[in-house]
């Protein structure tokens, strides 16, 4: 097992933000919404220059379009080409403004692009027709808090755990939220939390090693950095977390090391860079 240089840590003092991602990305894009048809985007992985918009006659061709267009623009989104998804969810925008399950897309390409106005925008529309959709309160709480308003973002992570209590993700999120408020009590209840309704959930691990990071914890937060890397080895925020531990340590070779491993696994992750 890789070890930390002995007696070389982190200052207890140490910023949260140092050094470590946190997960402001786990973005619900409405491939699972259920909007009364078989969600045709969901069935296939094929890849986007494959799709194509086939001309269907009949009082349904509108509806088939419309899936077309969704279905294209959920691929595009998958490859990470937001631009291409943002111009077919658009279309399907202009075919039917009331569904849901594109407005929530419709965020989560707008926050991508790092247009959080919009992305806030496109849920609140799914809300009014959905008050109770949680999935929108998680995305909008997101949003906010990479505008940097941890108050109103805890709000809504509150309002989504409210309607579903067990929402792993908005609690892993929550923590994270009250780690940038340096509440690290209530980070950690949310964090185990979180991993008692998903075990599973990497996010979960690692921004429990953040919290432990912060904290001055080395040994803890590489712990839960590798059992996150041991769930999913291509996780790239806990490479680049695992890294950023061997970089305060002053093992700059291991840290490279890692940070590669980070850009491997997600090639445009700005952070490992």
């Amino acid at each position: 097992m890789l070890s930390l240089h002995n007696g070389v840590g982190i200052s207890r003092a140490s910023s949260y933000r140092s050094g470590v991602v946190d997960r402001t990305d786990v973005i619900y894009d409405g491939s699972s919404a259920v909007s009364g048809k078989a969600a045709v985007y969901g069935a296939k992985q094929e890849p986007a220059s494959s799709l194509g918009i086939v001309p269907h006659k009949g009082h349904d061709s509108l509806e088939v379009n419309e899936d077309m267009q969704l279905a294209l623009a959920h691929q595009w989104y998958k490859t990470a080409n937001f631009k291409q998804s943002l111009d077919h969810s658009n279309a399907v925008y202009d075919q039917n403004p009331r569904r849901t399950d594109n407005l929530l897309l419709l965020g989560a390409i707008y926050y991508q692009l790092h247009d959080y106005d919009m992305c806030i925008a496109k849920n609140e529309e799914a809300l009014q027709i959905g008050p109770r959709f949680s999935e929108c309160y998680g995305n909008m709480e997101n949003a906010w808090k990479e505008k940097g308003d941890i108050d109103v973002a805890i709000r809504y992570y509150m309002i989504a755990i409210e309607l579903r209590p067990n929402f792993a993700d908005a609690w892993s999120n929550l923590a994270t939220a009250y780690m940038r408020k340096r509440r690290f009590n209530e980070a950690a209840q949310c964090c185990c939390q979180a991993l008692q309704l998903n075990p599973h959930l990497v996010d979960a691990h690692s921004n429990l090693g953040n919290l432990m990071k912060a904290q001055g914890l080395v040994q803890e937060a590489y712990s839960c950095y590798l059992e996150a890397l041991r769930i999913q080895p291509t996780f790239a925020i806990a490479w680049s977390n695992l890294a950023g531990l061997f970089m305060d340590s002053g093992d700059l070779n291991r840290a490279l090391q890692y940070y590669k491993e980070a850009v491997k696994h997600k090639p445009t992750f700005l952070d490992a860079y």
